[in-house]
């Protein structure tokens, strides 16, 4: 119900005509200008969000397993684990920490808390890494917070998968990941993330990583410099739908459910704000000319009234019977 007002003064904005354009940047302008500029037709629709980890050394990474052993010593036979931290436990209470560090420098390390136990020395001591797995931490709006093995190579929506998805509808809500990975701190819109195929998005998981998901509050993303486009009117599923550089009207109206059965494509409007205030364009779906190119936080306002050509002649019918019934009346009556 929160929305009727809104939705009252949009209907009362196109009825009103002092705030109407018509010299407005078209779609097919738009279209023109970006195959001039882009010969391949790539249309980047945001920036990566990811941080370049390229540089950040090849370290041992919390979570890696390691085998251990001895010949003359059963104790130090097994697979021990590193724990979120880093901190790789042994027998004989030895403790390592293998973060940031190479495997040469843990191995020498261990050798290094052996030493003490046998008279010439731990030289026979065998170790090395036996599993890879990453720790990460998920918290926030998923169905199971916790910590998680994962593999290197996952992706994040696997992780987030991993601890039984967002709580809501990624579909019509927007998410946010907090991640802090070493000195690593940034946030990754999940609905970017997940229609998105390229590789260039792929996070670099260090160990140790902690995710945080919360929901975005599509009131205030222009504050935080995310846009939105409102979509109302004749569409299945009306509301917020995230701006995407180029994408044309279509796009918003299939994000949306598209269009319902019946539609009527003559009045059709987007409301933009601008520096002279509220403005509409008036469109229609029938003339691809007059389709108007949609900028960030821009309102689609779909002609919701469904009239058919035969919806039509039954009205006139419908009108023209009530007339002559009026006039059989009033003859009658006299």
């Amino acid at each position: 119900m929160k929305f009727l007002p809104l939705f009252f003064i949009l209907i009362a904005a196109v009825g009103c005509s002092s705030n109407s354009v018509e010299n407005y940047p078209k779609f097919s302008d738009q279209v023109k200008k970006n195959m001039e500029q882009s010969p391949k037709g790539e249309l980047s629709n945001f920036e990566n969000e990811i941080p370049d980890m390229s540089k950040v050394p090849n370290f041992l990474i919390p979570g890696y397993s390691f085998q251990l052993s001895h010949p003359s010593d059963y104790k130090l036979s097994g697979s021990f684990r590193s724990d979120f931290n880093g901190n790789l436990r042994l027998p004989y209470e030895v403790e390592v920490n293998i973060s940031n560090k190479t495997f040469a420098e843990v191995k020498e390390m261990v050798v290094k808390s052996y030493n003490r136990f046998f008279q010439k020395g731990a030289e026979g001591l065998s170790f090395s890494v036996s599993k890879k797995e990453v720790w990460v931490e998920v918290r926030g709006l998923v169905k199971k917070p916790g910590r998680y093995l994962i593999k290197p190579t996952d992706s994040l929506d696997l992780v987030v998968d991993a601890a039984g998805g967002v709580q809501g509808d990624i579909s019509t809500d927007y998410f946010n990941a907090n991640l802090k990975q070493q000195d690593f701190e940034y946030k990754v819109l999940l609905n970017k993330y997940f229609e998105s195929s390229s590789g260039g998005d792929k996070i670099r998981w260090l160990g140790g990583d902690t995710i945080f998901v919360s929901k975005l509050d599509t009131l205030i993303g222009k504050s935080q410099e995310i846009p939105f486009i409102s979509v109302i009117g004749g569409v299945n599923k009306p509301g917020k739908v995230l701006y995407q550089k180029d994408a044309s009207l279509f796009y918003f109206i299939e994000k949306s459910g598209g269009t319902i059965q019946g539609l009527g494509y003559d009045d059709c409007y987007v409301f933009r704000n601008t520096p002279e205030g509220v403005k509409k364009i008036q469109f229609s779906i029938n003339k691809p000319e007059t389709i108007p190119a949609i900028f960030p936080n821009d309102t689609i306002m779909m002609n919701s009234q469904v009239r058919t050509y035969t919806d039509i002649i039954l009205e006139r019918i419908s009108n023209i019977t009530s007339i002559i019934s009026t006039i059989a009346l009033l003859i009658i009556a006299l």
